[in-house]
């Protein structure tokens, strides 16, 4: 036997087709690639969804915040901290306390009008929420107030009307 026929016998599959995946191994690996990739969505949106109020929180009373003064409280779940501000003596406004960039507590500033990130140096603005300066892209999450028979409301993000 010479080397070629004894190499054939020994070694069978062509160097040419070495490479050449199977149908069956390409459906295998399309599927399970699929179901891992919608898996990790599923997670995802279960662990970073966003949790929506469905019912008011009464926050305080009105004689309870002084004009420039603010009260934490937590919405819409215990684990979210919120600040409601008072920024005139009808005007009340509440955020996430949450920064948008790496979600440090923010601090209200009344002489500026502003909230303070102390983590980067995040600036945003109390009238609106929108970014001032800083690291942070995205305003603070604004939540509608309201205020019911000498006492402040805070509604779900969906009932507000800008």
């Amino acid at each position: 036997m010479n080397s070629q026929t004894h190499r054939k016998t020994d070694f069978p599959i062509q160097q040419s087709e070495e490479h050449r995946i199977a149908r069956r191994q390409f459906l295998k690996f399309a599927c399970g690639s699929a179901l891992a990739l919608g898996a990790g969505g599923v997670c995802q949106d279960r662990l970073f969804a966003r949790r929506v109020a469905t019912a008011p929180k009464r926050v305080a009373c009105l004689d309870q915040i002084d004009v420039g003064g603010y009260r934490l409280f937590r919405y819409p779940t215990e684990d979210e901290p919120c600040i409601l501000v008072r920024l005139e003596v009808d005007r009340w406004v509440a955020y996430s306390q949450n920064c948008t960039h790496l979600k440090c507590p923010v601090s209200y500033q009344h002489a500026q009008r502003q909230f303070y990130c102390p983590c980067h140096e995040g600036f945003f603005s109390a009238e609106d929420g929108r970014v001032l300066a800083g690291p942070p892209r995205r305003p603070l999450p604004r939540y509608p107030v309201e205020t019911r028979g000498g006492e402040i409301w805070v509604l779900p993000p969906r009932d507000f009307v800008s």
